[in-house]
């Protein structure tokens, strides 16, 4: 018998886990957000399915039965990976259960932006019913969008944007197979100045932490739109604020900040007038949730059916 404790979620009760990790096994779900209350309610898990809570060198450690950690989601920033495997511990997450939709809302703020729907919402209670002060929207064939990050999002990204009539541009130094109807750019900078769109569908690790910064949201011009449903941390909010603030940047669409929810400078950027903001989202279907936890579950299965006990448990 397994013992799977959910360290903390706003998905549900764990009964959709419960069932697919079958009888026999006991899921505890808790509400878990600090290393200390992590500890205190996984003494004796075998794994753990977690969404926020901060899986630590010192949670991996205090756990002596621990053997897998799933998360709930694509990202692993919330687990100390290298602690992990000095442990043994294996570290799963579900990696396709919102590509779609992820895509979709994507496409949707650039659709958006191009016919200009935020700005004629918005200018309506002040302006009155007038076209006056909108922009007059590009044909999509005249506004390219600039993909950074071409994994499974981005290229269904590239699938929806390019039937709407969008020629698509991509930056991704690890990709070698790129489609031949798409423009590639040798850096991330040189895809900004290419494009008015520039949708980011990267992961967050030292090396794309404000990976947006300054040069690459100016060098999207006046009026340039930054799209970003992946992490919050891949832009330089302090620099997105300046260019939006100078008008060096047109607009941006965020689903994700660097705080969740909004603080400080993230706040500042949610609230700006040039600034869509959604909070966090892309990744909501009618099915992407329930496709979540129930894949988690098989992962966690699957992770602790292969792995050995850790020595001393």
């Amino acid at each position: 018998m397994y013992n799977v404790v959910i360290t903390d979620t706003n998905l549900g009760d764990g009964s959709h886990e419960r069932e697919a990790l079958g009888g026999g096994h006991r899921v505890a779900a808790h509400q878990a957000r600090t290393e200390d209350e992590v500890l205190a309610v996984a003494a004796e898990a075998d794994a753990l399915l977690t969404q926020w809570a901060p899986i630590t060198r010192r949670v991996l450690e205090g756990l002596p039965r621990l053997r897998a950690v799933v998360r709930y989601g694509i990202g692993l920033d919330t687990i100390d990976l290298a602690a992990a495997a000095d442990l043994g511990v294996q570290v799963g997450n579900v990696d396709d259960y919102c590509l779609a939709e992820v895509a979709d809302h994507a496409a949707a703020s650039i659709y958006a932006r191009n016919r200009r729907l935020t700005e004629g919402s918005r200018g309506y209670s002040s302006r009155g019913w007038t076209t006056e002060g909108i922009a007059r929207p590009r044909p999509p064939a005249e506004d390219p969008v600039g993909i950074a990050g071409f994994g499974r999002i981005g290229r269904s990204l590239a699938v929806r944007v390019r039937a709407l009539g969008f020629p698509v541009h991509v930056w991704d130094p690890l990709v070698e197979d790129m489609p031949d109807d798409v423009t590639v750019w040798p850096t991330l900078p040189e895809l900004a100045a290419a494009v008015r769109h520039l949708s980011l569908h990267l992961p967050s690790t030292a090396e794309t932490r404000g990976i947006a910064g300054r040069d690459v949201l100016a060098a999207l011009g006046p009026d340039g739109h930054l799209v970003n449903t992946a992490r919050g941390a891949l832009v330089d909010e302090a620099a997105l604020l300046d260019v939006l603030d100078s008008g060096e940047l047109g607009f941006a669409s965020l689903d994700v900040l660097s705080s969740e929810p909004p603080e400080d400078v993230s706040a500042r950027v949610a609230d700006h007038p040039r600034v869509l903001v959604t909070p966090h989202i892309a990744y909501l279907s009618t099915r992407s949730l329930p496709r979540l936890r129930v894949r988690a579950a098989e992962k966690v299965r699957e992770l602790l059916d292969r792995t050995p006990a850790r020595e001393g448990a």
